[in-house]
């Protein structure tokens, strides 16, 4: 007989795949995206163990593993599920929004943060930045969930689906300096942070490219099909991440991201007979991967907030304004100074780039991953699971109503390439 805690993992899985299932097939046309539902349900789920001793041990795996297993298995996949649908072509021609807002924008929204953070919750500066290098970067999961019901013209989804991606380098680029000056007290050097930086994203662009090139090369030359194509991606999604990430100490979503660019280029079988597979099974990890990330996230919300000592409301409000305020900055300010190089972003734009300004899973995944001696976890537990939650049930539904009311379409908005200054 089967001992029980294997039997209660699966009646658990089971459990969790039908509900995944029955999300996807009636929120299609709901204000709030499926995601943010699973986020809630991994919530209400905390209270299974008290019931069943036996959840005891799968919750807490999922606390202590969370923060690897976001980084370092979902995040590589929805790296690739969402690099896979983007041409170099197209990125080449809006690099300069895209790098502006997924560089400089999370640079300077990390500084916001981290004086808005110090300012309202008394914690010194660089701590604060250690919190707005947590959560500079956006998640753009949830804000494609909205999209979908919508015809947003392509280039501002281009805009937003690359900065989402590559902002995920920068931040945690950003963190893992920040992290260094606290807990290891690295002086701060402002020209080998630079450096560091460069290699960071070079080194990944270049690994990338190579592992995307290679893995191309192999499968036109193994002419397989489409369960092999997608089987060897898979393995080079995530291991790519892994060779960047910690052997050659570089991004490992920069690396993920061209391992996806590059494959798709380069292997031509993904654009015959095998491509509508290929992109069918790749849809589906994609949702697997959302759901399992999106019911991780939610099970941190049941926190003990009173544990901080600081009025509720303050703690549900003032996190939502500050990252709030700090994306209206960047993206209004950002627009302004893009002029520069003659690139004119539309105001209605703006105000979409401003709402889609989510954060999700590595937020999350980072916050977590702090040393539990550190006297400012909690608090920034507290904040992260504030904004997470506050962001992806408030903004959808800002973002749906403006949608309705602005009728954009991509037709009446410009893109970018017309709307360039001459």
């Amino acid at each position: 007989m089967a001992a029980p805690d294997l039997v209660t993992s699966l009646l658990f899985v089971c459990g969790f795949l039908i509900t995944v299932s029955a999300i996807h097939r009636y929120t299609r046309n709901f204000i709030i995206p499926g995601v943010t539902i699973m986020m809630f349900l991994g919530a209400i789920s905390t209270v299974f163990p008290s019931y069943h001793s036996n959840l005891d041990k799968i919750y807490d795996f999922m606390a202590n593993k969370a923060p690897d297993l976001i980084l370092l298995v979902i995040i590589p996949l929805l790296i690739f599920e969402s690099g896979r649908k983007l041409r170099l072509e197209e990125i080449r021609k809006e690099i300069i929004p895209i790098g502006f807002f997924a560089i400089i924008g999370v640079i300077l929204t990390i500084f916001l943060l981290g004086i808005g953070v110090s300012i309202v919750f008394h914690t010194p500066f660089i701590d604060g930045l250690l919190f707005g290098s947590i959560a500079a970067a956006t998640d753009a999961v949830a804000v494609a969930a909205i999209f979908k019901r919508f015809p947003i013209p392509h280039r501002l989804n281009l805009v937003i689906e690359g900065e989402s991606i590559l902002n995920d380098a920068t931040g945690l680029v950003s963190f893992g300096v920040i992290k260094g000056i606290i807990f290891s007290s690295v002086a701060f050097s402002l020209i080998n942070t630079s450096l560091s930086f460069l290699w960071t994203i070079i080194g990944a662009l270049v690994l990338g490219s190579a592992i995307g090139y290679v893995g191309g090369k192999v499968l036109n030359k193994w002419k397989g099909d489409e369960y092999v194509n997608f089987t060897f991606s898979i393995a080079l999604a995530i291991g790519g991440y892994l060779i960047g990430d910690h052997f050659l100490h570089v991004s490992g979503v920069v690396t993920t991201l061209f391992t996806a660019l590059i494959l798709i280029k380069t292997h031509k079988d993904i654009f015959t007979e095998a491509r509508q597979a290929f992109h069918k099974y790749w849809d589906y990890t994609g949702l697997m991967t959302n759901s399992i990330l999106f019911f991780l996230i939610g099970i941190p919300l049941v926190f003990d907030f009173e544990s901080l000592k600081i009025p509720m409301v303050v703690i549900i409000l003032a996190p939502f304004a500050i990252v709030t305020i700090s994306r209206a900055i960047v993206v209004y300010g950002g627009s302004i100074i893009l002029r520069i190089a003659r690139v004119r972003i539309p105001l209605q734009w703006q105000n979409i780039l401003t709402l889609g300004g989510l954060r999700g899973g590595i937020s999350v995944a980072l916050v977590l991953s702090l040393p539990a001696e550190y006297e400012f976890k909690n608090l920034f537990i507290g904040l992260i699971i504030s904004v997470v939650a506050v962001n992806l049930v408030v903004n959808p539904i800002v973002l749906d109503r403006y949608l309705k009311k602005s009728k954009i379409t991509s037709e009446n908005v410009d893109t970018l390439e017309k709307s360039k200054e001459p």
